[in-house]
């Protein structure tokens, strides 16, 4: 303790006054296992995690109602009667016309102490050992959060829940004798297959606010995205028959984004495993869709990868996500505008996009994507982030301060 007279407590020696206070960030590394455990534990406590398995649940039109509000109108949600289907499919019988197996998941995440549904995800489990006998594609079709429960940790938990189907599924279809699995006993490593996550976002435009905060969600959880010059996938149109016949065929252009389990950094993505997912995705398409427009769509894709074997390649590239302000310049390669003009063949969709107001931008301003870039990575930038993941990558002291600065690279 500083006896009478002494100097008060400085930073930098007896003429500098500490300040009231200093920020302290947190390092990732730092928490032992246990610890991330019970943080994950204590954030999901709130909630209840339940996966509907037919249409005569409680809860089954309410979550379908509200993924229908959120995506129905744009033609990229079945119908209800469509979803009921898919819950009455024996997952244990495998497609009549592929041999695919589908897991339909309807997942539901309700407050636990209100009851009140604060999130719903759908999607599918889909493998097929014809096309390849280690792949297992998890298809992440929908995502909804209500307002209560935005910002929280269900997110993140809605999207990695389907994996425990997923294990769950593999190994059953393994206890019928119904398919191999290359490692029955090591579920720590997905039973030795290669799972991979699927998803569709909308290529990025920046008078599109929401696409990047949906990149930056995937893309801080590990996904890629398949090169659209060598894979320009695009969503089959959803709405009902009549609907189709009577305004046309209006595929949906997106990103098909991957996180491989467990290679989450390999840059390169082998063409049969790409073409192991295409095939898969639209078996599951296959089912409530006519065959006449999955296949305008299914072969564009299916061609261009062919196309690129046949000049002796062996994969397509996977492009990064950016997850922050530092890396923003890979939404460059992702730009709808550049994207739909290159690889895309003229549909509907995309027509009207390009004669939209973006051309108008664009032509007034050339730069204009480059300055909205700028302005983005800023607001960013200024967004302070209290856990950084470690120091072994761009940690810095301030020599005057003594306090650990922002790292390089976050």
């Amino acid at each position: 303790m500083a006896g009478k007279g002494a100097a008060p407590f400085s930073r930098n020696g007896p003429d500098s006054i500490m300040d009231s206070g200093t920020p302290v960030r947190l390092c990732l590394k730092d928490l032992f296992a246990q610890d991330v455990l019970e943080m994950i534990e204590r954030e999901t406590r709130r909630y209840e995690l339940e996966c509907i398995e037919h249409p005569d649940h409680p809860d089954f039109h309410r979550a379908w109602q509200i993924l229908w509000d959120a995506f129905g109108e744009a033609g990229e949600m079945e119908q209800e009667d469509v979803v009921r289907q898919m819950l009455l499919y024996d997952r244990f019988t495998p497609s009549p016309t592929s041999g695919t197996f589908i897991r339909y998941f309807f997942i539901v995440a309700r407050d636990q102490k209100t009851g009140e549904i604060r999130g719903v995800r759908d999607g599918r489990v889909l493998v097929n050992a014809k096309y390849a006998p280690d792949v297992c594609v998890v298809y992440l079709s929908h995502i909804f959060m209500l307002p209560e429960a935005r910002g929280s940790v269900l997110t993140y938990w809605l999207r990695i829940a389907p994996v425990e189907l997923a294990v769950e599924f593999l190994w059953g279809l393994h206890q019928r004798g119904m398919f191999h699995l290359p490692a029955p006993d090591a579920p720590g490593r997905y039973y030795g297959m290669t799972i991979d996550l699927a998803a569709e976002v909308e290529f990025y435009s920046p008078d599109d606010r929401l696409s990047l905060q949906r990149i930056l969600f995937y893309g801080r959880g590990g996904f890629d995205v398949i090169d659209p010059r060598h894979f320009p996938y695009a969503q089959p149109d959803f709405r009902s028959a009549e609907e189709v016949a009577a305004t046309g065929d209006r595929p949906h252009p997106f990103m098909l984004l991957l996180r491989r389990m467990g290679r989450e950094r390999q840059a390169r993505l082998p063409i049969q495993e790409a073409r192991a997912v295409m095939d898969l995705i639209y078996d599951d398409f296959e089912i409530f869709a006519g065959d006449e427009y999955l296949q305008t769509t299914l072969d564009v894709v299916l061609d261009r990868l062919d196309a690129r074997a046949a000049a002796g390649k062996t994969d397509v590239a996977l492009l990064p996500l950016p997850t922050g302000p530092h890396d923003l310049g890979r939404l460059r390669r992702i730009f709808r505008w550049d994207v739909y003009r290159r690889y895309y063949p003229r549909t509907p969709i995309v027509e009207e996009y390009l004669e939209g107001p973006v051309r108008d931008q664009i032509a007034a301003n050339p730069r204009w994507f480059e300055e909205e870039l700028a302005r983005t990575a800023a607001a960013i930038a200024a967004i302070r982030r209290r856990v950084y993941p470690t120091r072994e990558r761009g940690f810095e002291i301030d020599p005057e301060s003594g306090l650990a600065v922002e790292p390089a690279g976050r």
